[in-house]
Protein backbone atom coordinates (compact mmCIF):
# COMPACT_ATOMS: atom_id res chain seq x y z
CA UNK A 1 0.00 0.00 0.00
CA UNK A 2 3.12 2.47 1.26
CA UNK A 3 4.75 1.63 -2.17
CA UNK A 4 1.67 2.15 -4.38
CA UNK A 5 1.40 5.60 -2.70
CA UNK A 6 5.12 6.38 -3.07
CA UNK A 7 4.71 5.61 -7.02
CA UNK A 8 1.92 7.48 -7.68
CA UNK A 9 3.18 10.79 -5.80
CA UNK A 10 6.31 10.09 -8.09
CA UNK A 11 4.54 9.64 -11.13
CA UNK A 12 2.57 13.14 -10.60
CA UNK A 13 5.45 14.67 -9.55
CA UNK A 14 7.12 13.53 -13.08
CA UNK A 15 3.98 14.94 -14.26
CA UNK A 16 4.15 18.23 -12.85
CA UNK A 17 7.70 18.98 -14.04
CA UNK A 18 7.02 17.49 -17.29
CA UNK A 19 4.38 20.25 -17.42
CA UNK A 20 6.62 23.21 -16.20
CA UNK A 21 9.33 22.37 -18.50
CA UNK A 22 6.61 21.71 -21.19
CA UNK A 23 4.98 25.13 -21.17
CA UNK A 24 8.77 26.69 -20.90
CA UNK A 25 10.08 24.54 -23.64
CA UNK A 26 11.51 25.96 -27.23
CA UNK A 27 9.52 23.13 -28.68
CA UNK A 28 5.85 23.73 -30.32
CA UNK A 29 4.95 20.07 -30.16
CA UNK A 30 5.46 20.09 -26.18
CA UNK A 31 4.14 23.61 -25.83
CA UNK A 32 1.19 22.75 -27.53
CA UNK A 33 0.65 19.80 -25.78
CA UNK A 34 1.21 21.36 -22.55
CA UNK A 35 -1.20 23.97 -23.16
CA UNK A 36 -3.60 21.81 -24.35
CA UNK A 37 -3.61 19.68 -20.88
CA UNK A 38 -3.85 23.40 -18.91
CA UNK A 39 -6.57 23.98 -21.08
CA UNK A 40 -8.25 21.30 -20.40
CA UNK A 41 -8.00 20.94 -16.51
CA UNK A 42 -8.46 24.90 -16.41
CA UNK A 43 -12.14 24.01 -18.12
CA UNK A 44 -12.76 20.80 -16.09
CA UNK A 45 -11.73 21.81 -12.66
CA UNK A 46 -11.92 24.56 -10.63
CA UNK A 47 -9.40 25.82 -7.81
CA UNK A 48 -11.32 24.59 -4.99
CA UNK A 49 -11.52 21.01 -6.67
CA UNK A 50 -8.13 20.98 -6.49
CA UNK A 51 -7.33 22.02 -3.00
CA UNK A 52 -10.38 19.43 -1.92
CA UNK A 53 -8.22 16.54 -3.83
CA UNK A 54 -4.93 17.78 -1.77
CA UNK A 55 -7.12 18.49 1.05
CA UNK A 56 -8.53 14.47 0.67
CA UNK A 57 -4.69 13.75 -0.24
CA UNK A 58 -3.66 14.87 2.97
CA UNK A 59 -6.46 13.62 5.33
CA UNK A 60 -5.46 10.03 3.64
CA UNK A 61 -1.92 10.31 4.12
CA UNK A 62 -2.49 11.41 8.16
CA UNK A 63 -4.57 8.32 8.62
CA UNK A 64 -2.26 6.14 6.24
CA UNK A 65 0.50 6.64 9.18
CA UNK A 66 -1.79 6.20 12.32
CA UNK A 67 -2.77 2.78 10.24
CA UNK A 68 0.47 2.20 9.81
CA UNK A 69 1.68 3.18 13.44
CA UNK A 70 -0.90 0.53 15.20
CA UNK A 71 0.08 -2.18 12.90
CA UNK A 72 3.64 -1.68 14.08
CA UNK A 73 2.16 -1.66 17.68
CA UNK A 74 0.28 -5.04 16.69
CA UNK A 75 3.34 -6.53 15.29
CA UNK A 76 5.79 -5.74 18.17
CA UNK A 77 2.96 -6.35 20.57
CA UNK A 78 4.46 -3.12 22.42
CA UNK A 79 3.53 0.39 21.32
CA UNK A 80 5.90 3.36 20.02
CA UNK A 81 5.10 6.25 21.63
CA UNK A 82 5.73 9.99 20.48
CA UNK A 83 7.32 12.95 21.43
CA UNK A 84 5.36 15.04 23.83
CA UNK A 85 7.24 18.46 22.16
CA UNK A 86 9.51 19.77 19.97
CA UNK A 87 12.18 20.63 22.22
CA UNK A 88 13.32 22.70 19.03
CA UNK A 89 11.11 25.29 19.45
CA UNK A 90 11.38 29.12 18.69
CA UNK A 91 9.34 31.42 20.02
CA UNK A 92 8.06 31.90 22.97
CA UNK A 93 5.27 28.97 22.76
CA UNK A 94 5.27 25.26 21.62
CA UNK A 95 2.53 22.84 20.93
CA UNK A 96 2.11 19.90 23.16
CA UNK A 97 1.39 16.31 21.72
CA UNK A 98 -0.31 13.17 23.16
CA UNK A 99 2.51 10.46 23.29
CA UNK A 100 -0.08 8.15 22.36
CA UNK A 101 -3.59 7.03 21.94
CA UNK A 102 -5.66 6.93 24.87
CA UNK A 103 -8.16 9.01 27.94
CA UNK A 104 -7.41 11.61 29.76
CA UNK A 105 -7.97 10.88 33.23
CA UNK A 106 -6.97 14.59 34.88
CA UNK A 107 -6.90 18.16 33.87
CA UNK A 108 -5.78 20.51 36.91
CA UNK A 109 -3.52 22.63 38.32
CA UNK A 110 -1.06 22.01 41.62
CA UNK A 111 1.61 23.68 43.06
CA UNK A 112 4.38 21.69 41.54
CA UNK A 113 3.67 21.16 38.26
CA UNK A 114 1.00 23.76 37.00
CA UNK A 115 -1.79 23.05 34.72
CA UNK A 116 -1.49 19.67 33.93
CA UNK A 117 -3.12 16.54 31.68
CA UNK A 118 -2.44 12.74 32.57
CA UNK A 119 -3.53 10.53 29.81
CA UNK A 120 -4.03 6.59 30.48
CA UNK A 121 -2.64 4.80 27.75
CA UNK A 122 -4.44 1.41 27.70
CA UNK A 123 -3.04 -1.12 29.88
CA UNK A 124 0.12 -0.31 29.51
CA UNK A 125 1.33 3.46 30.52
CA UNK A 126 0.36 7.07 31.59
CA UNK A 127 1.74 10.02 30.52
CA UNK A 128 1.76 13.38 32.82
CA UNK A 129 2.32 17.31 30.98
CA UNK A 130 2.65 19.56 33.45
CA UNK A 131 3.56 23.84 33.46
CA UNK A 132 1.05 24.39 30.70
CA UNK A 133 -0.09 27.59 29.36
CA UNK A 134 -3.02 26.10 27.82
CA UNK A 135 -5.23 23.14 27.83
CA UNK A 136 -7.18 21.81 24.86
CA UNK A 137 -8.81 18.91 26.48
CA UNK A 138 -11.08 17.50 29.14
CA UNK A 139 -11.29 15.07 31.52
CA UNK A 140 -12.39 11.54 29.71
CA UNK A 141 -11.85 12.33 26.61
CA UNK A 142 -9.90 10.29 24.24
CA UNK A 143 -7.30 11.38 22.52
CA UNK A 144 -4.98 10.13 19.88
CA UNK A 145 -1.26 10.04 19.28
CA UNK A 146 0.11 13.27 18.13
CA UNK A 147 -2.87 15.31 18.95
CA UNK A 148 -2.16 18.86 19.91
CA UNK A 149 -3.51 18.47 24.04
CA UNK A 150 -2.32 22.03 25.09
CA UNK A 151 0.31 24.62 24.85
CA UNK A 152 3.31 25.16 26.93
CA UNK A 153 4.47 29.35 27.07
CA UNK A 154 7.86 29.49 27.90
CA UNK A 155 8.58 31.06 31.42
CA UNK A 156 11.60 31.41 33.08
CA UNK A 157 10.05 29.98 36.34
CA UNK A 158 8.93 26.04 34.70
CA UNK A 159 10.01 24.34 32.03
CA UNK A 160 7.81 21.92 30.95
CA UNK A 161 7.23 19.22 32.86
CA UNK A 162 6.32 15.64 31.31
CA UNK A 163 6.71 12.26 32.98
CA UNK A 164 5.96 8.70 31.66
CA UNK A 165 5.50 5.30 33.40
CA UNK A 166 5.16 2.05 31.61
CA UNK A 167 2.86 -0.40 33.98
Amino acid sequence: MIRKILIQTFICLIAAFALITGVNSEVDVIQKHAASFIDHMSVNYTKEDVKAAFANAANGLKALTDKTSDAVDVMTGKPIYGEPIDETFEGDEAPVYAVGGGKVTAVGENEEIGRYIKIKHGDQAESLYGNLGEIHVIASANVKKGQIIGIYKKNDDKDFYYSFKEF
